[in-house]
């Protein structure tokens, strides 16, 4: 496996021009801990006790620092022997705490602040933090992932995207190395051979994902009947190599896990189900007919006379006319044709694909093979394994004019809900969750703490500014970049689907601006993009791959001349997907500024419904003197509307699948895969 060559991130490293400390008292005072660990509410309770643990810690950690590394690693196998021999882990916790934090102080040459110690204690108790960005959350859950791995269990620490899991792995693996621990990574399209191997290690890293296939997996490997005991002279027979392996699974018991970017997991991955599906194989032209069809009728429909779309409930419903046009539109006949209720829902699909799903936004098609590919609107990154339900997809692929596929079936299904409830320990962290506190304390019965950063925050959040139209936010925006590289500062300007980072991009190109653009077309090269947007005069046009887990590291004289600053031509349709995005400037008491600026013509505004949003637009068109920046507000509401419709969506999903996996044990089938 090739490596990974990856700079220690920046919220964990010396600075070039400063090193970063830890500043005592940021937790409070032991008596004000002390009466909130009492008598604060639960969430204030848990941060409290876990602040008054911190002392306990350091006094260990000073123990730790005079032995050497053998002894080092004899003192963590002794702690595992107690950890199995039945000793509470809470009881080891200060101990390990400090010993972790050594054996992180020699690999990573850094010492963990108080702050990431409190959030480790936290999340050791099954607790949510957040921690802001940039406050080193991979060093934060480096500790109670190395208490809990001590039982033998497994410990299963979850990110969003493959190249975090693998960065975060080779960052900080060799400090559990140095405690006698193993470290497995998971990757997509792995071997089983090799996920067995990451599972059996102590501590695994991989993506929420992965994690929830890979059960899948080994619950249809049961169904399935691999399952089946070997007689117990196979170990015997000629060829075999020692004990017959009787167990098809890969993944052990789901013991303890610690999510990273808990939000993105927990909130935007929940509107989605796990699922797995039989293999699919490109249509036969008479297989196609109806999807042809149907996209041929769609393109001749008309919004609000053939069909109406409430753009707040995602819903599209044919009126009379359209059922007219669609039954004397010629359906297709033969042995691949439908029955015309089955029609009409084609020909929803269709309309669908036309007015719902924009390519470079929520799909682009694949140069090489002219697949349809989806991309991750949280995450900006391509999703090539992911298929939309229900005819979907192959509307889209007919609107696109590419090979069209048949729909699969489904073999297995999971929400990632229902999934992490099934650990028996769970802990996750983010930058962005109380947002949605009580979301969490309602599905995943988890208290979220808010753990303060180590040094106060420096950045400057400049208030919105509102354009008219598109061109004119994004001329704008080419005028604000070239203001800051006067000044020498970088500049990282986020956009919110990867047909504006192509506009902003040429606009930049065309006043001479040298810039490098980052979006799920161009995602090569993604670590050495993120590790150069903090230089001097560096401008980097990224969608939300530069959202979560990137560090910039600030250049030579950056922090002098005011630090990077960020700039988001859209808002997103979570408060938190903008805040992760303000998170990349000012980070660890780092100077920076963030700004977001705004048009008429956003598609955020379609959340205040589609008469709202159509005066807005020929309100823009219109132009004149008027104050944009009075609209304001107006984004703000519709990312609200936005926000409840999804999470009625989560909770439409979790109940559904609730009440599926009742009926399906009420009969004695696999709720999973039945």
């Amino acid at each position: 496996m090739s490596q990974l060559v990856v700079e220690p991130p920046s919220e964990r490293v010396s600075h070039p021009h400063r090193t970063i400390e830890n500043v005592p008292g940021r937790l409070g005072t032991v008596p004000v801990n002390r009466v909130m660990s009492a008598a604060g509410m639960p969430w204030q309770r848990r941060l409290s006790r876990a602040a008054l643990m911190v002392p306990a810690i350091r006094h260990w950690e000073r123990v730790h620092l005079k032995l050497n590394d053998d002894d080092l690693k004899g003192v963590s196998m002794a702690l595992r022997g107690k950890a199995r021999g039945k000793v509470s882990l809470d009881k080891l916790l200060p101990e390990a705490f400090g010993l972790c934090s050594v054996a992180i102080q020699r690999v990573l040459n850094i010492r963990p602040f108080d702050v990431q110690l409190a959030a480790g204690v936290v999340m050791h108790f099954g607790g949510l933090v957040e921690l802001a960005t940039g406050e080193g959350k991979t060093v934060s859950a480096s500790s109670p992932a190395f208490l809990n791995a001590l039982l033998g269990k497994g410990c299963h620490v979850t990110t969003v995207n493959d190249y975090l899991a693998k960065r975060d792995a080779e960052w900080i693996g060799p400090v559990y190395e140095k405690l006698g621990l193993t470290v497995g990574v998971l990757q997509q399209k792995m071997d089983d051979a090799v996920r067995v191997a990451a599972y059996k290690a102590d501590i695994t890293y991989g993506t929420a994902a992965e994690f929830g296939f890979d059960f899948l997996r080994d619950r249809l490997k049961l169904r399935g009947g691999q399952a089946a005991t070997a007689p117990f002279w196979a170990p015997f027979m000629p060829g075999a190599s020692g004990q017959a392996k009787t167990d098809p699974r890969v993944q052990r018991e789901l013991h303890y896990a610690i999510v990273d970017e808990a939000d993105s997991i927990f909130i935007d991955e929940a509107k989605t189900p796990l699922i797995i599906a039989n293999p699919t194989r490109p249509a036969e032209p008479e297989e196609q007919v109806v999807f042809v069809w149907a996209d041929n009728v769609a393109r001749e429909m008309r919004r609000d006379q053939h069909f109406t779309l409430n753009l707040k409930k995602d819903k599209i419903e044919i009126t009379d006319e359209g059922r007219q046009l669609v039954r004397y539109s010629n359906p297709p006949t033969g042995k691949n044709a439908k029955a015309m209720d089955k029609l009409l829902e084609s020909v929803e699909k269709g309309l669908h694909a036309y007015y719902r799903f924009a390519r470079d936004q929520h799909y682009m098609v694949n140069p090489k093979d002219g697949k349809i590919v989806i991309i991750d609107e949280g995450t900006g990154r391509p999703m090539p394994d992911r298929h939309w339900r229900d005819g979907l997809h192959q509307a889209v692929e007919a609107k696109e004019k590419v090979q069209i596929n048949m729909p699969s079936d489904h073999a297995a299904q999971i929400t990632f809900q229902n999934f992490y409830r099934l650990y028996t320990k769970l802990a996750g962290m983010s930058g962005t969750l109380l947002p949605n506190f009580w979301e969490l304390r309602k599905v995943y019965r988890r208290w979220t703490s808010k753990v303060p950063t180590n040094r106060p925050t420096m950045r400057q959040v400049i208030p919105d500014q509102v354009y008219p139209t598109e061109d004119a936010k994004f001329d704008a925006v080419v005028r604000k970049t070239q203001e800051m590289l006067k000044t020498h500062r970088p500049v990282l300007i986020g956009t919110r689907t990867v047909e504006a980072s192509k506009k902003l991009s040429a606009k930049l190109t065309a006043v001479g601006v040298r810039h490098r653009v980052l979006n799920a077309e161009q995602n090569e090269g993604e670590a050495e993009v993120v590790a150069a947007a903090g230089q001097p005069d560096t401008v980097t046009v990224a969608t939300n791959m530069a959202g979560r887990g990137t560090d910039i590291k600030l250049g030579e004289g950056v922090a002098e001349a005011g630090g990077l600053h960020v700039i988001g031509t859209e808002r997103h349709e979570a408060e938190r997907i903008d805040r992760q995005l303000q998170g990349r400037a000012g980070r660890q008491g780092d100077p920076g500024s963030a700004q977001f600026m705004l048009s008429l013509e956003d598609q955020l505004l379609e959340g205040l419904g589609s008469a709202k949003q159509r005066e807005l637009n020929e309100l823009g068109k219109a132009g004149g003197n008027r104050d944009w920046n009075q609209y304001a507000p107006l984004f703000r509401l519709a990312q609200q509307r936005i926000e409840r419709k999804h999470y009625r969506q989560r909770l439409d999903l979790m109940n559904y699948d609730k009440h599926r996996q009742e009926m399906l044990q009420d009969i004695g089938a696999d709720p999973y895969v039945d």
